[in-house]
């Protein structure tokens, strides 16, 4: 006697629908995912160049020597192009001899610590005046300018041009505080899409 198994399984119509269920539910979903990977972008890239500023404070203590932070855009070389940002990357080294009399410059006697690489395209990191090009720590970790008097107070604004997150989401602010203390906060006030 033949025997009939019921067929298990899915029908194309049922396969289908789930599918459809599946895009639509990834359609809804996508959007804040966007604004996380926005949100952990900037939140990485400001604990990186933290982390890096606060190195560099920590063993010009420890070796009793200069040393400076700077932006690259080649991984060698302190930047001073004045339409590239610190997105680009930045150097932390030694500073032997200030070879740069009024911007930082890595010379041959310097030692560099770290290398950090151009963060993603959708983050941009600038700083005033002060700030714009390098910071450097004197041997009490005091921030110094190439000349040696001190350094002024400056502002680091790593800012998001990701359409995902909120204005007031966009920016956090780097303060190079009296001491040569380094203080992360968020933007004061809102900031467009467009960093400006």
């Amino acid at each position: 006697m033949l025997r009939h198994r019921p067929v298990s399984g899915l029908t194309l119509i049922e396969l289908l629908i789930g599918i459809a269920l599946l895009a639509v539910l990834l359609g809804l979903a996508a959007p804040s995912f966007q604004a996380q990977i926005a949100a952990s972008q900037l939140s990485s890239a400001t604990h990186a160049l933290l982390g890096s500023l606060m190195q560099a404070r920590a063993q010009a203590i420890r070796l009793g020597k200069r040393v400076t932070v700077c932006r690259t855009h080649d991984q060698e070389q302190c930047d001073t192009h004045a339409a590239r940002g610190w997105e680009s990357g930045w150097l932390v080294f030694v500073d032997i001899d200030r070879a740069g009399n009024t911007d930082a410059f890595v010379s041959p006697t310097d030692t560099v610590l770290t290398r950090n690489e151009a963060l993603p395209a959708t983050l941009r990191v600038r700083g005033n005046t002060q700030v714009d090009t390098y910071i450097s720590f004197g041997a009490s970790g005091e921030a110094r300018t190439m000349a040696g008097g001190t350094h002024p107070l400056g502002t680091l604004r790593v800012c998001s041009l990701s359409g995902a997150l909120a204005d007031t989401d966009r920016e956090r602010q780097l303060v190079l505080a009296a001491g040569g203390r380094i203080v992360n906060r968020p933007s004061p006030a809102p900031v467009n899409a467009t960093c400006a």
